[in-house]
């Protein structure tokens, strides 16, 4: 069994659809205090989201290290920790706790880092996480209202750090940060095939990217089940304001497309705290006086929010609507079997939100057409525009 701990809900759903994609069973547990261990004949990957991204670095190491702990307890056999594929948030924290505790476990325990996710535009460079080819203080992620973050070179990030090439990953002491390279998905089946030479003393540090190339080199022959589409009513509920969400939350309702009901945070709403909770009464109040056959949660803490709002245990993953954005059914409470695709705030482009809708009632219809995922100008569905990254500094 894998144990994978995450900073958030949405980064562990889009790391445990790697494996489930390549025959696992993927199952996401909303609590570390509370494992659910799948009956599985197979092999198996338990996710556990900490809602560690924007806590300081020490509680992210304690939060971290507790979710290594019970996945240890739990049977994990190796160790994958999901950060940021923009490093936003305690990636520094969060490295240190899983090295603390899977050490106990494992005494050689060193660290692998490399959050590349070319699907997603995301790569690493000579050490530096850089987005559709530019630095981070020229993407987005500079202006996350959260866990902003302007610089991506990994030394500073993950300090101590050191760079090494792929296929120079031998021998290392205990306690190493490696850095590693990657520019498009070859890369990481390469980084993938290595990591699974060296063994479980090598905790593998990233994001939907190398969980997916994990994926590929550890497949089961087993078949996942395939969900067939359907013409129901869906919700989308927003709760991040990273722009790239709000940008496509407006071009979703500009399409005005039928059967499809959208909710988000009020822009008045400064604390994520707050924005979650708010969104998750108001899905709540949704689910229980209309019908929906899909639930669709765009960001980690929200996510959180409204599945603790509905009692839920946990999420069977089962696949992917679009890259980056799982698929699967809530598990426990009155939403029980409801269909859910879970969404990173800062995935995709313009028309994302479109295509998930699509491709969930009809996979083979092609999305609307949109622009890139380049920063411009963006706007909150019902607030003023938010500056550029380069006004913004």
């Amino acid at each position: 069994m894998l144990g994978l701990v995450a900073d958030d809900l949405t980064g562990a759903g889009d790391s445990a659809v790697g494996f489930a994609a390549a025959g696992w069973t993927a199952v996401l547990a909303l609590r570390a205090t509370r494992l659910r261990l799948p009956a599985a004949t197979g092999p198996v990957v338990l996710a556990v989201s900490t809602g560690a991204r924007a806590a300081p670095d020490d509680e992210a190491a304690a939060r971290t290290a507790a979710a290594v702990d019970a996945l240890v307890a739990a049977g994990a056999e190796r160790l994958y920790v999901k950060i940021d594929s923009t490093v936003r948030g305690s990636v520094a924290g969060q490295v240190d706790g899983a090295l603390s505790a899977w050490s106990r476990h494992q005494p050689g325990a060193h660290a692998l880092v490399c959050p590349a996710f070319p699907a997603q535009r995301r790569t690493v460079v000579d050490g530096e996480v850089l987005v559709a080819g530019r630095p981070l203080a020229e993407s987005a992620a500079a202006l996350d209202p959260v866990t902003p973050r302007l610089d991506g070179d990994l030394g500073r990030v993950v300090p101590g750090a050191v760079r090494r090439p792929v296929g120079d990953l031998g021998a290392a002491a205990p306690g190493t940060r490696l850095v590693v390279d990657a520019r498009d998905e070859d890369e990481l089946d390469r980084i993938a095939r290595t990591a699974d030479a060296a063994g479980a003393d090598l905790v593998l540090v990233g994001s939907g990217g190398l969980a997916a190339a994990l994926g590929r080199v550890w497949s089961s022959p087993l078949a996942r089940p395939t969900t067939p589409p359907f013409a129901g009513r869906v919700l989308v509920a927003v709760s991040s304001l990273h722009p790239a969400a709000l940008d496509q939350v407006g071009w979703l309702r500009n399409l005005a497309a039928a059967g499809v009901d959208v909710l988000t945070t009020p822009p008045e709403v400064v604390s994520p705290q707050a924005a979650a909770r708010d969104l998750a009464g108001r899905v709540g109040d949704a689910l229980a006086t209309r019908a929906y056959d899909a639930l669709v949660l765009v960001g980690g803490d929200g996510a959180a929010a409204v599945l603790d709002r509905l009692e839920a245990d946990g999420v069977d993953v089962d696949g992917a609507v679009v890259p980056g954005c799982p698929t699967g059914t809530v598990t426990g409470g009155p939403a029980h079997g409801l269909r859910l695709v879970t969404k990173s705030g800062g995935f995709g482009d313009t028309s994302a939100l479109d295509a998930i809708v699509r491709g969930l009632r009809d996979p083979a219809a092609p999305p609307a057409p949109a622009g890139s995922d380049r920063p411009h100008p963006l706007r909150h569905p019902d607030a003023a525009p938010r500056p550029t990254p380069k006004e913004a500094r």
